[in-house]
């Protein structure tokens, strides 16, 4: 048993050897096998690892490359705006130097001549870049005006090219035919007085077509929007009436008028309200028909007047003047006409309210008066001439024929003059058109409303649908054709 027990003690001692022999075969076995492993596994991540380097170190090259290429390109934008801000100085440069040159050439250029030929110059310049305006002059049927007025025009010179004037019928009931051709005219500026429908119809259509409207009178108690009135208004010719009756010596003032016409009703109340501040009194008699005419006029006489004022003619007034009366006769602008007195018998002196009003005398008159005398010393000198040589029975006649032809000669020179030159409205209206030709900017209307102009008449202010005159006021005395002028 001992023995049995000895061998299985030996055999299992020997067994445990062969184990603890075997054990650390397994164990190196398996280590490296994980070792093996560990190489598989690492391996691939290793590459991994450096594929990835790789890329960061393509990406950066990359993106110092970008880097570059966007510094080089501002650098590029740079230079090239420089390049261009130097060109620019440099054509600024260029310019502002020629712009010196031409202003030295034109102020050497305007040094020339004397200062009113400089101007005249100038004027003349400048009308010439602008189109002539295209006026049209509507009046009534029978009116000679516009036929008048481009006779002046005609022989005003070069500022008649300042406008082309035209002439068109007013007749009523065909106004929608009047319109129709001045839209395809292409009318820019009307002119035109007459009746009142008449004004009312170019006042309409000026404010329709937004274009100006000027003339001289006004039927209406004040002008419309774009009606531009060259006279004066009712409150201002009140106070030149009152004021030239006091300086005459008048003391009381009596005014006939028709029943109906509103202005000068208006005018007549504007005088009561001006002449008391003067010192004298108001007579206002409206009358119906002719007998009520003469009624009312006897009415006037019985307040014991000295001044009768008729604003506007009539077939009474008319017939009135070349009666005898205790009292003096002052007529109103209406009777202001071209043609007046004409026919018209004036034994007795009558005074007028001119339509003219100066703002300054005019040295015209003086001129004209000084050649008057000399074409009269040259008649009388030939008269004397022919007296001499001629047979002594026939001096007598000769004297008379020499006489009466010299004074025809000189009334038809005097006639053509007149017609000639025309009136001074005429010259202010020429003027007013040259002018608002060469300030004309946007519209002539809006020209016309910011502008001012000194004419022979006085100074005109253009203000819509107001009276545009200023200045003094213009008297006359008539009798019989004779015409003297009481303004200092």
């Amino acid at each position: 048993m001992d023995e049995k027990n000895q061998q299985g003690d030996t055999e299992a001692k020997e067994m445990d050897e062969k184990n603890q022999q075997g054990k650390p075969k397994a164990i190196e076995s398996m280590e490296q096998a994980k070792q093996e492993s560990y190489k598989a596994t690492t391996q691939p991540r290793e590459l991994e690892q450096y594929g990835d380097a790789e890329d960061r170190e393509e990406e950066e090259a990359l993106e110092r490359e970008r880097q570059r290429l966007r510094e080089e390109r501002k650098a590029r934008r740079k230079q090239k705006e420089a390049v261009k801000k130097a060109a620019q100085r440099r054509r600024l440069f260029l310019l502002l130097l020629f712009l010196c040159v031409v202003f030295v050439v034109l102020f050497l250029f305007m040094r020339k001549g004397s200062p009113a030929q400089r101007g005249q110059e100038k004027t003349s310049n400048s009308v010439a870049e602008r189109a002539p305006i295209e006026a049209y002059y509507i009046e009534d049927k029978g009116s000679t005006k516009a036929e008048e007025l481009e006779a002046y025009l005609e022989n005003a010179g070069e500022y008649n090219a300042s406008v082309n004037l035209h002439s068109l019928i007013y007749e009523e009931g065909k106004e929608e035919e009047l319109k129709q051709a001045l839209k395809e005219a292409k009318a820019e500026l009307l002119l035109g007085e007459g009746s009142e429908k008449l004004e009312a119809f170019l006042e309409k259509y000026s404010v329709e077509e937004k274009i100006p409207y000027l003339s001289q009178s006004s039927k209406k108690l004040e002008p419309g929007n774009n009606h531009f009135v060259l006279e004066k208004s009712l409150e201002d010719q009140a106070v030149d009436l009152g004021f030239f009756a006091y300086n005459e010596a008048f003391r009381k003032m009596g005014i006939l008028l028709q029943e109906g016409d509103e202005k000068s009703k208006t005018l007549a109340e504007q005088l009561s309200e001006s002449f008391p501040e003067y010192g004298g009194t108001v007579e206002i008699r409206a009358y119906k028909g002719e007998e009520d005419f003469q009624a009312k006029l006897s009415e006037l006489e019985e307040a014991g007047i000295d001044l009768l004022f008729l604003p506007s003619p009539g077939e009474q007034e008319k017939a009135l003047l070349s009666e005898e009366k205790a009292y003096n006769i002052l007529l109103g602008k209406d009777w202001d006409q071209e043609n007046f007195p004409g026919d018209l018998e004036l034994p007795y002196p009558v005074y007028l309210y001119g339509r003219e009003n100066e703002a300054f005398p005019l040295v015209e008159k003086e001129e004209s008066s000084a050649l008057s005398s000399e074409k009269k010393g040259e008649a009388n000198s030939t008269q004397k001439i022919g007296i001499e040589t001629g047979a002594v029975q026939d001096s007598a006649a000769a004297e008379t024929g020499a006489t009466e032809e010299s004074t025809t000669s000189e009334k038809s020179s005097d006639s053509s003059e007149e017609a000639q030159s025309g009136s001074r409205y005429d010259t202010d209206l020429l003027g007013i058109l040259t002018k608002l030709r060469v300030e004309a900017k946007k519209s002539l209307l809006q020209t016309l409303e910011s502008m001012t102009y000194q004419g022979e008449c006085g100074e005109y202010s253009f203000l819509p649908g107001q009276y545009c005159l200023k200045g003094q006021g213009k008297f006359y005395e008539f009798q019989r054709q004779e015409k003297r002028d009481l303004n200092p």
